[in-house]
């Protein structure tokens, strides 16, 4: 299973196209209690959309109740205007 990113608020990132995720994957990273995208990137540039955007490809939050050897098994997530994984929660 990937986890589809079903919306990202973070406006300012390169991979933001109308609240849609535009990267291949993402990783949640963060540190303890919080998780954030780690592919966020503010630079003058845009990822183009395409078909397979928007994925969760790898979750460093090991204590997240959807976290499986390093994989989200949430149906969907949710990423805030400050690039944190909404979803998360802890187990």
């Amino acid at each position: 299973m990937i986890t589809p990113v079903r919306s990202c608020a973070t406006t300012s990132c390169s991979f933001n196209n109308n609240h849609d995720c535009n990267a291949l994957a993402i990783t949640i990273a963060g540190a303890e209690s919080q998780a954030t995208c780690g592919t966020f990137v503010q630079l003058d540039a845009r990822r183009p959309v395409t078909a397979d955007a928007g994925r969760v490809g790898a979750c460093h939050r090991l204590e997240c109740s959807y976290n499986s050897d390093l994989l989200c098994t949430a149906e969907g997530i949710e990423v805030t205007d400050t690039a944190t994984c909404a979803t998360y929660t802890v187990a």
